[in-house]
C-alpha cells in the first residue's frame, strides 16, 4: 500500500468510500442501461452469481493480504522487544569497564534508546535518529578498538564487545523490518478488485430497477473499513494499529533507576 502512504488514513478511508459508491452508482447506470437495450432480458441470476462469486474473491483477498500484514506487524513488535534486549544488556555490561569508559557508553546508549523512541513517536524525525543512531554505533565501536588498543583482552570484555555488536546487527534487523510491506503489486490488485467489486454491487442492484442507497452507504462504510485495516497495519508507526514501543520506554526507565 505504498502507492497510498502520501494521503492520511481518513483521507485514504474517505476517498475510497466515495471511489466505491461512484463505482457502484456507475454499475447501477450500466445496469439499467443494457436494461433498456433489451427489455426483453431477465437474467438477474447471472449478475447475482457473478456478484456472489467476485465477493467471495474478495473476501479470499482480504483475508490473504490481513494474514501478510499482521506477520509483518507481528514481526516488527518482536524486533523492538530483541532490541531492548541487546540495549539493555550492552548497557549492563558496560559495568565491567572502567568508570570513564562505563559512563560515556551507558550515555550513549540512553540516548541511543531516546531517539528512537522520539522517531517512533515522530515519524518526520526518522532520518535523523537513523543517522544519529549510526553515528553512535561508530562511537561505542571506536571506544571499544581504543580499549582493545590499550590491552583490554579479559572474557568480560569479551562479553561487552558481543554485546555492543548484537546492538548494531539488530539496528539493520529493525530496518529490514520497517521496509517489509505489502507488495505493491498486490495492494493494486486488492484495490481494483474493491472498486470492481462495488462495480458489479451497482449492476446487481439494478435487476429490480431501483437502488438502495442508505445499503449500498452502509455496506461500503463496513467494507471500507476492512479494508482500512489492511492500510493502517502496513503503517508502522501511523493510525491506530502502531507499533508498541513499550519494551524501550521500560528500558529507559531502568537505564535511568541503574547508578552508573
Amino acid at each position: 500500500m505504498e502507492l497510498l502512504d502520501r494521503f492520511t488514513l481518513w483521507a485514504v478511508y474517505i476517498g475510497t468510500v466515495v471511489a466505491v459508491l461512484l463505482a457502484a452508482e456507475i454499475g447501477f447506470r450500466i445496469g439499467m442501461w443494457a436494461k433498456r437495450r433489451d427489455p426483453a432480458s431477465k437474467k438477474p441470476g447471472m449478475a447475482g452469481a457473478v456478484f456472489g462469486g467476485m465477493f467471495w474473491l474478495m473476501a479470499f483477498l482480504l483475508a490473504f493480504c490481513i494474514g501478510i500484514v499482521i506477520n509483518q506487524h507481528n514481526g516488527r513488535k518482536a524486533m523492538v522487544v530483541t532490541e531492548s534486549n541487546a540495549v539493555g544488556t550492552a548497557y549492563l555490561r558496560a559495568g565491567f569497564l572502567n568508570e570513564s569508559d562505563q559512563s560515556l557508553t551507558r550515555d550513549l546508549l540512553k540516548e541511543y534508546v531516546d531517539i528512537r523512541l522520539a522517531a517512533a513517536a515522530d515519524p518526520t524525525l526518522i532520518d535523523s535518529t537513523l543517522s544519529r543512531s549510526e553515528e553512535i554505533h561508530i562511537q561505542l565501536w571506536s571506544q571499544i578498538e581504543e580499549m582493545a588498543s590499550q590491552g583490554q583482552d579479559s572474557d568480560l570484555f569479551a562479553l561487552f564487545v558481543e554485546s555492543v555488536n548484537e546492538v548494531i546487527d539488530v539496528h539493520s534487523l529493525r530496518l529490514a523490518a520497517i521496509d517489509q510491506r505489502l507488495p505493491r503489486q498486490l495492494g493494486v490488485v486488492l484495490y481494483a478488485a474493491t472498486i470492481l467489486s462495488f462495480l458489479l454491487v451497482g449492476v446487481a442492484s439494478s435487476a429490480d430497477g431501483e437502488r438502495n442507497m442508505m445499503a449500498i452507504l452502509l455496506f461500503a462504510l463496513a467494507f471500507v473499513a476492512v479494508f482500512m485495516i489492511i492500510v493502517d497495519l502496513d503503517r508502522p508507526q501511523e493510525g491506530l494499529l502502531t507499533v508498541s514501543q513499550t519494551a524501550l520506554s521500560d528500558l529507559l526507565k531502568q537505564m535511568s533507576s541503574v547508578v552508573p
